[in-house]
């Protein structure tokens, strides 16, 4: 398969997974926050914002930091805003208790009129399998490939 197509994804997943570590590491940082802040611990010496904002504004911004942490788990994965207009992208995160890191189910499928391309991306930790299909016809293969690999450098040239 195209080899600019599988490098993108896999940077792609990579930056996803990355990102979620980073997201998750945060989350589990204010959590343990509040559950102190919960039990009237004194982390005034701690958290400087406390001096400013009072327990309960502290409380309010932990609250706050969780959710936008938790919705940037969810938002590692999403595609550059082009590509989910030309195609279709679709993201399931899986979450299990006992790993550390949600598993993640991606597809993202781009038709032209050479043929349609799929790309299938799978997680377990931080670890991904990437599947590239573009049909069983080698021309017509090649020719979707080019076509999605076009709309691509177009994505890179225009930032």
């Amino acid at each position: 398969m195209s080899e600019l197509l599988t490098q993108y994804f896999e940077r792609y997943a990579e930056e996803a997974i990355t990102k979620m570590k980073a997201a998750l590491i945060a989350v589990d940082y204010y959590e343990r926050i509040r559950v102190r802040l919960a039990r009237k611990e004194d982390l005034s010496g701690e958290l400087a914002i406390i001096a400013k904002v009072g327990p309960a504004g502290t409380m309010a911004v932990v609250k706050e930091a969780i959710a936008d942490y938790k919705a940037q788990v969810s938002g590692a994965w999403e595609l550059n805003q082009r590509l989910q207009d030309i195609g279709k992208h679709k993201v399931s995160l899986i979450v299990n208790e006992r790993e550390h890191l949600p598993r993640a189910d991606v597809s993202y499928q781009f038709k032209s009129k050479a043929g349609t391309v799929k790309v299938h991306i799978t997680t377990a930790g931080e670890t991904f399998r990437l599947e590239i299909n573009a049909g069983k016809n080698p021309m017509a293969a090649q020719m979707a490939c080019i076509e999605l690999e076009k709309q691509l450098t177009f994505i890179a040239l225009t930032g």
